[in-house]
């Protein structure tokens, strides 16, 4: 099975695509998507950006861990 992949700006409604000359009178999928414009924001640009990096705070963590082994303690003790 070929693949092509054409890059092409629409001008009408009727492109004209020499590239498409090999598939002349076979079945073909063709997909049509717009290509993101590169001026435009990647919403995904800060988490690309912290990619990689250690962001928890150890003591923050420990605190956590505190807090919830308590809280457990409590509800175990409020069961009884």
């Amino acid at each position: 099975m070929d693949a092509i992949n054409i890059r092409h700006t629409l001008s009408s409604d009727t492109p004209h695509l020499p590239e498409l000359a090999p598939f002349i009178g076979k079945t073909v999928d063709i997909t049509v998507r717009e290509s993101p414009d590169p001026a435009s924001p990647n919403r995904w640009q800060a988490l690309i950006d912290i990619a990689g990096q250690d962001l928890i705070d150890p003591e923050v963590y420990k605190q956590q861990r505190l807090l919830e082994t308590r809280q457990a303690q409590a509800a175990s003790d409020a069961a009884r």
